[in-house]
């Protein structure tokens, strides 16, 4: 009987959905609500959310730097800060990768500008030159 009861609930939450509840927000036939008016279905218009009263607000996640810490926000809005994040840690490891590579190459050029000098320049001593073993 309990278990009859139980289906009988889930059942009629499916086929009678309470108000807000269950709606499909992305069909065409489906009323989404402008910025700044109260949803009773719950769908807000692109770029709006609804937040705990009921009313729907414009996202503001990218308007700041710290409006993605405050509520309410979209797994949209999450993804973009996620996005800008990966790009920056990417830009930082190329920018390192760059940095090494040309300490690198300066290293290379003055290590072979070194070389080229002194092989420009032999030092002879005087042990071994001939005019000191004839005496």
């Amino acid at each position: 009987m309990l278990f009859y009861l139980a289906i009988s609930l889930v059942l009629g939450q499916l086929v009678w959905p309470t108000m807000g509840q269950f709606v499909n927000c992305s069909l065409p036939g489906t009323e989404v609500t402008d910025c700044g008016k109260i949803s009773a279905n719950g769908c807000c218009a692109k770029g709006c959310v609804r937040n705990a009263i009921g009313r729907c607000v414009q996202e503001q996640c990218t308007g700041s730097w710290n409006g993605w810490l405050s509520r309410p926000v979209t797994m949209s809005c999450y993804f973009h800060w996620f996005l800008l994040i990966f790009a920056a840690l990417i830009f930082a490891l190329m920018l390192a990768l760059l940095s090494c590579n040309v300490a690198y190459e300066v290293r290379n050029c003055l290590r072979k500008r070194r070389q080229s000098r002194q092989s420009r320049y032999v030092h002879f001593s005087a042990s071994s030159s001939m005019s000191s073993s004839v005496v």
